[in-house]
C-alpha cells in the first residue's frame, strides 16, 4: 500500500508542477501577455508571544517571544503573469519570493479559465488549476493580499494558510436588468490535511498564504509540519456556492465546502482531516463607507486509529468598515472567533474563544507606491497554552508599517 500511496502523491505533485510550467510557457503563443508585481517591505513591532509560524500559539505571523522590533524585512515579493491564449481562454499564475518559505521561490496559484463571450443574459465559465476557493471578500489584490488592511481577518488568514483548490470550477451566471445571480460548483483533491493547523494552534492572523511547495508549522517540539497539499485517499472534495448582487443593496454569497477526506487515511507522515464548513458573506456601500462582513462555521475531524478520534468545531465572524478619501484609505475591523474540541483525552483540549480589533491607514501617493500602517489587538483564551508553561488567557498587540511597490 505504501508504494502505491507514494506513487499517487508524486504523480499529483508532478501534475501541478507540469501545469505551472505550462503557465510559464504560455506567453510563447499568447495573443497578449502582461506582467505585474509587488514588493512588500516591512517594519514590525510584534507582540511578546512566539508566533504560530514558529511552533507556538501566538496569533500573528511575526513574533519571537521577546517583543523585540523587527527591522526592515521582506514581507513578500510577488510576480503575476497573465496571458490570453484566445478571446475566451486566459492563463494566470502568481509566484512569490520569500526566504522564510521551504523554497525561497514558490507558486501561490496557477489557473486557466475558459469563458466564452455571451450576448444573452446567461454566461458560463470553466476554471482549472490550483486556486483559492471563492470565500474571501478582503483578499482581492495581487498575491492574494487584502485591499483594506495589511493582515486579513481570521477567516481569510486560515483560508490562505490551509486551503487551496487543485481541481476545476464551473460557474453559471444570470444577468438581469438590476439583479445578478451566480452559481459555482467545484471538484478537487490534494487538500486532505486541511484543518490540521486550525486544530493545532487555533485561529490566527497572517498575511502569508502557504505556497504550493511549502509546509505549515504546527505546535510541537521537535519541529512538526503539515504538508497541506497532498492526496493520499480516493476522495474527491467539492464546494458549491450561490451569490446574488444588486447595485443598490450589495452582494450576498453563500458557500458550502467539504473536502470529503477519510479521517482514517494516512501516508505515515500525514493523516487525513475531514473538514467541512459553511461561509456567508455580505458586502455593501452606505454612502462613502464600504462594509464587508463574513461568517464561517464548520468542523474538522481526525481518527488515525480506533483508539483516537478528535473533532474540532470552529466558527468565526468579522465586520469591516472602510472609507476612501483621495489618496487615503481608512479601515477598522472587528473579529470574533472560537473553537471547541471533542476528544476523550483529559488534558486541555483545543478550545478557544477570542476577539480582535484592527485599525489600518493606507496612503497611495503614486499608482505604483503605497505606505500602509496597521495596529491589531487580539484577546483570547486557549487552555492548551498551559502545556507550554504560559497563561491560558493573553492579549497580543502588533503594529506594522509596510512599503508596497507595484508595477
Amino acid at each position: 500500500m505504501w508504494p502505491a500511496v507514494v506513487t499517487r502523491r508524486r504523480a499529483s505533485l508532478s501534475g501541478v508542477i507540469a501545469f505551472c510550467v505550462a503557465c510559464l510557457s504560455a506567453p510563447v503563443w499568447a495573443q497578449d501577455f502582461s506582467l505585474s508585481g509587488l514588493a512588500d517591505l516591512r517594519l514590525v513591532a510584534p507582540s511578546g508571544q512566539i508566533s504560530h509560524a514558529d511552533g507556538s500559539y501566538g496569533r500573528f505571523r511575526w513574533g519571537d517571544g521577546r517583543g523585540s522590533p523587527i527591522l526592515p524585512e521582506v514581507g513578500q515579493m510577488v510576480l503575476r503573469g497573465s496571458a490570453s491564449l484566445s478571446p475566451d481562454l486566459r492563463v494566470v499564475a502568481e509566484f512569490r519570493y520569500d526566504p522564510s518559505q521551504k523554497t525561497a521561490l514558490d507558486i501561490i496559484d496557477a489557473t486557466i479559465r475558459y469563458r466564452p463571450v455571451s450576448t444573452s443574459r446567461w454566461r458560463w465559465s470553466l476554471k482549472g488549476g490550483a486556486f483559492f476557493p471563492p470565500v474571501s471578500l478582503e483578499n482581492t489584490q495581487i498575491g492574494w493580499t487584502p485591499e483594506w488592511t495589511i493582515t486579513p481577518s481570521a477567516i481569510n488568514s486560515w483560508v490562505g494558510e490551509e486551503l487551496r483548490i487543485f481541481g476545476a470550477e464551473a460557474a453559471l451566471e444570470w444577468r438581469g436588468d438590476v439583479d445578478r445571480f451566480e452559481f459555482l460548483a467545484s471538484a478537487f483533491g490534494l487538500n486532505e490535511p486541511v484543518g490540521a493547523g486550525l486544530a493545532s494552534y487555533g485561529w490566527s492572523f497572517s498575511d502569508k498564504p502557504t505556497g504550493l511547495l511549502d509546509h505549515l508549522r504546527l505546535v510541537g517540539s521537535p519541529r512538526v509540519f503539515s504538508d497541506e497539499f497532498r492526496h493520499f485517499d480516493h476522495a474527491i472534495g467539492w464546494y458549491a456556492g450561490l451569490s446574488w448582487e444588486r447595485p443598490d443593496i450589495g452582494r450576498l454569497s453563500l458557500l458550502r465546502y467539504d473536502n470529503e477526506a477519510d479521517p482514517h487515511a494516512s501516508d505515515r507522515s500525514q493523516t487525513g482531516w475531514r473538514t467541512e464548513f459553511w461561509s456567508l458573506g455580505f458586502s455593501t456601500e452606505i454612502g462613502p463607507v464600504t462594509i464587508l462582513s463574513q461568517a464561517m462555521t464548520g468542523s474538522t475531524m481526525i481518527a488515525p486509529s480506533p483508539y483516537y478520534r478528535s473533532t474540532t468545531n470552529f466558527w468565526a465572524v468579522y465586520v469591516l468598515a472602510g472609507i476612501e478619501r483621495g489618496d487615503w484609505r481608512y479601515a477598522i475591523r472587528y473579529d470574533r472567533f472560537g473553537t471547541s474540541e471533542v476528544a476523550a483525552e483529559p488534558w486541555p483540549k483545543g478550545d478557544e474563544n477570542g476577539q480582535a480589533g484592527t485599525a489600518s491607514v493606507i496612503w497611495t501617493p503614486r499608482k505604483y507606491m503605497s505606505l500602509a500602517s496597521e495596529v491589531m489587538a487580539v484577546d483570547y483564551n486557549r487552555p492548551q497554552r498551559v502545556l507550554l508553561g504560559r497563561s491560558a488567557h493573553v492579549t497580543e498587540v502588533q503594529a506594522q508599517l509596510a512599503l508596497r511597490l507595484k508595477f
